[in-house]
């Protein structure tokens, strides 16, 4: 079966964000399952990437007999399939309405038109969870097929590198991108708070301003932004941190849906997860952190200073082997070759 992966940023771009490291764990997964797989993308020329996955320019798309099936990645990519008349997979990160998220409203009108592009056009469409499953359906109806395939995790991670952060403090880890004035203001707070106590450390690339934000990272000690970093080093990060953090950017649990969950457990290390965020439910499975209060920095800072003093290292082993089993790209990649194994003999 011959499937374009059609992407809608640069491929061949080194992978910091979860948007590249899924598009690569996937479409490497489904050739390693025997798919004809390859990206499709704005790009000039064709080129591999992991030695050995293809990447192709648009103009592939222009030949009705080259692909069996297309797979689309997020919403905007539903506008590049062009004059492609066959079957159309396509996911979507959260199900946009006319009010919510807030903080897509820059974005909102083109969001709408991509939902409702992917409603007339996919035979069927992916989500990350059941919430949006339910905002999907109570927009569009049950006539479109959902399947739900979560974000996941490397089943191996590399071998311990150098320790890259300085002096002997506690650190706290931010993984991943800032995409919310409530995420940089509980940053900024907490680093106030917490001074003398712990450093927090960011990795990753503030996107608030993205959303119409104006807000910026304190200038406050105990805040060290590190920038976006190669994936091989962001595991030496997550080894060597004494905690991570996660915040939602907003009151809906559907809109908080976060990566870094995964990695921060992948990696043995113990979350500090505000509550709104639906991928909780693995903290406490695994027993490796805690959730605090939505919007309660008090009760961040009290929870943060819990862990930092009795983390729950005899967790540590248990929640590795149980991320690595069952919430790996492997995993997540089964749900497409049986999805996609069906639709070939429909």
């Amino acid at each position: 079966m011959r499937i374009a992966v059609v992407f809608h940023k640069d491929p061949f771009a080194a992978p910091t964000g979860i948007d590249l490291v899924r598009l690569r764990a996937i479409t490497g997964g489904l050739i390693r399952n025997g798919f004809e797989a390859e990206i499709v993308a704005p790009v000039e020329t064709s080129g591999v990437i992991e030695d050995f996955i293809p990447v192709r320019p648009l103009e592939a798309l222009n030949d009705p007999g080259q692909y069996d099936l297309v797979k689309t990645c997020y919403h905007f990519s539903i506008k590049l399939i062009r004059g492609y008349s066959g079957p159309v997979v396509s996911r979507i990160v959260r199900v946009v309405d006319e009010q919510w998220p807030d903080r897509d409203r820059a974005f909102r009108e083109e969001l709408l038109q991509c939902q409702e592009l992917i409603a007339q056009r996919a035979r069927v469409v992916a989500l990350n969870n059941p919430e949006n499953r339910e905002r999907w359906r109570g927009r569009y109806g049950a006539e479109t097929r959902v399947v739900l395939v979560p974000t996941g995790c490397p089943a191996t991670i590399p071998e311990p590198g150098a320790n890259p952060y300085p002096g002997p403090s506690k650190k706290i880890l931010f993984l991943g991108s800032l995409a919310a004035d409530h995420m940089v203001k509980m940053i900024n707070d907490a680093a106030v708070r917490l001074r003398n106590r712990a450093e927090i450390h960011l990795v990753g690339r503030n996107k608030a301003s993205m959303y119409g934000s104006d807000q910026q990272n304190s200038t406050a000690s105990g805040i060290f932004d590190h920038g976006e970093r190669p994936i091989d080093q962001i595991w030496d990060y997550i080894r060597n941190a004494d905690l991570g953090l996660a915040l939602a950017t907003g009151p809906h649990p559907f809109d908080n849906d976060v990566s870094k969950i995964f990695d921060y457990l992948r990696g043995g290390l113990p979350v500090l997860s505000e509550e709104p965020i639906l991928n909780n439910g693995l903290i406490h499975k695994t027993g490796l952190g805690k959730t605090f209060k939505h919007n309660d920095i008090e009760d961040l800072v009290s929870k943060a200073l819990e862990l930092l003093e009795n983390p729950p290292l005899e967790k540590r082993g248990a929640a590795m082997r149980f991320m690595a089993q069952e919430h790996s790209w492997d995993r997540r990649v089964r749900t497409y070759v049986d999805l996609f194994r069906g639709m070939e003999n429909e």
